[in-house]
């Protein structure tokens, strides 16, 4: 019965789909369109997106779909086991989103993400079968010409910037949460939010879920947008008793202050960060950076209308294991697939060089190729996965060159709300990860489909 509910609500939306303006938090769709759709012409999909249901109480309902078929040669660069026939990995939502009076707001979103055929088994981002992705009340004051503000609390999704410091993580088939209560001020060109969360531990049952009990996140983060060159600044707090690197397991807590460049100008577009970080790791001082730059120029009189950009970024680790202060950056909550959608390799102590080509091939169909340089920014510090845990230690080796890694990825817009990606990739080690044993070259397909109502 879940399945054919699964498919049967597309069916009944998908009318009106061209209507929507779909966003990566599902909470900030804007369903105006459908709205004056229902009020001026009786559509009647528009009603079912935002549908009044009694005197100044509206209703809104959506979801999505994604199925995505993955095979990787050489998991791990030959330290996981080989998954026989690739995985199949299936990830669905439904929301309701009940607006009452100008202030009040309550919106759940409960998501089930299933995973077939990895030979290691689920990973905890592979397999959640039926949770709370969002759950929260919120209260906002009534809005004006010139701002707003608000107050949300409870389960929720949070997205800052480019996500390289706190994503919900949308590559892998399990998106992030977090228990929080966040605040907003809107005026003008500013936002400014301040928040207090704890990541959601994601386990494979049925509403299991549950705060994490050894990891907590505050912070602030403003962003003022500009005519041709917008920024943002934050600063973040966050504290993990059981957090590990090379030095060992022990007590964090790690601030961070950063910074983010943003814009366009003709044929040109940034979007540099940087951003410092300090505090305590057990005894030992904190002492980290990171910078990364995506700076891309646009061809706007040539077909399919390609850009060519150049990515830098560096990440400081640790240079020596034995003394009182550690180098290795923590990158908090960043999106999941950060380099690649291989997905093999963690932002902390690297250094990164990064050309890429976007192309427009037809109307609805992008094409990207890139080609990604991954060095050891520390010698003395190891090589860490996407989820902050050590890949591979330093060992003996001496080496910086970790991996080099081409793709080639399309992504075709099928209709309104349907999307279809495809992703080849190949990474040859480099003489570090075959001085420490993982020497085997990785490949690396995907296919997938999406469709948001």
């Amino acid at each position: 019965m879940m399945r054919l509910a699964w498919l049967g609500i597309p069916l009944l939306l998908v009318a009106d789909a061209a209507l929507a303006q779909f966003m990566p938090m599902r909470f900030d769709d804007d369903f105006r369109s459908q709205r004056q759709g229902c009020d001026a012409n009786d559509h009647r999909a528009a009603c079912w997106k935002d549908r009044p249901v009694a005197d100044r109480v509206r209703l809104s309902i959506g979801g999505d779909l994604r199925w995505r078929y993955e095979h990787t040669g050489n998991p791990r660069y030959g330290l996981e086991r080989q998954d026989r026939w690739g995985v199949l990995m299936q990830r669905g939502s439904v929301f309701a989103d009940l607006r009452v009076g100008g202030h009040w707001r309550g919106f759940a979103q409960l998501a089930s993400s299933i995973t077939r055929g990895r030979a290691a088994g689920p990973s905890p981002v592979d397999e959640n079968r039926l949770d709370p992705a969002n759950l929260f009340v919120e209260w906002q004051a009534a809005g004006t010409g010139e701002g707003s503000i608000g107050v949300r609390a409870g389960i929720q999704e949070l997205q800052f910037g480019s996500g390289r410091a706190i994503d919900a993580r949308e590559g892998p088939n399990v998106r992030r949460s977090f228990d929080a209560v966040r605040a907003y001020a809107a005026r003008g060109a500013w936002r400014v939010d301040a928040f207090a969360a704890a990541p959601r531990q994601n386990r494979p049952g049925s509403l299991d879920d549950a705060r994490s009990r050894t990891q907590a996140l505050r912070g602030v983060y403003a962003t003022r947008t500009g005519g041709i060159t917008s920024w943002d600044i934050y600063a973040l707090h966050v504290e993990d008793t059981a957090a590990r690197y090379v030095q060992g397991l022990a007590h964090e807590r790690r601030w961070s202050v950063g910074t983010r460049l943003f814009g366009a100008r003709a044929a040109w577009d940034w979007n540099w960060e940087f951003a410092v970080q300090g505090g305590r790791f057990g005894e030992a001082g904190i002492r980290a950076w990171s910078l990364a730059t995506d700076t891309g120029y646009t061809f706007d009189g040539v077909a399919g209308q390609p850009r060519a950009a150049l990515l830098l970024a560096v990440a400081s680790g640790d240079r020596d294991p034995g003394d009182d202060r550690l180098g290795t950056l923590n990158p908090f909550y960043p999106r999941g697939n950060y380099f690649g959608d291989e997905a093999t390799l963690g932002p902390r102590n690297f250094a990164n060089l990064h050309p890429a080509l976007t192309l427009l091939v037809a109307p609805r169909v992008r094409l990207n190729a890139s080609l990604d340089f991954f060095w050891r920014h520390s010698i003395g510090d190891g090589v860490y996965a996407p989820n902050g845990m050590l890949f591979r230690t330093a060992g003996e080796s001496r080496a910086r060159h970790v991996a080099t890694i081409a793709s080639l990825g399309t992504t075709w817009t099928l209709a309104p709300g349907w999307t279809s990606t495809a992703v080849i990739a190949y990474a040859r080690p480099g003489a570090f990860l075959r001085e420490t044993g993982a020497g085997d070259v990785l490949s690396f397909v995907s296919a997938g489909v999406q469709y948001r109502f």
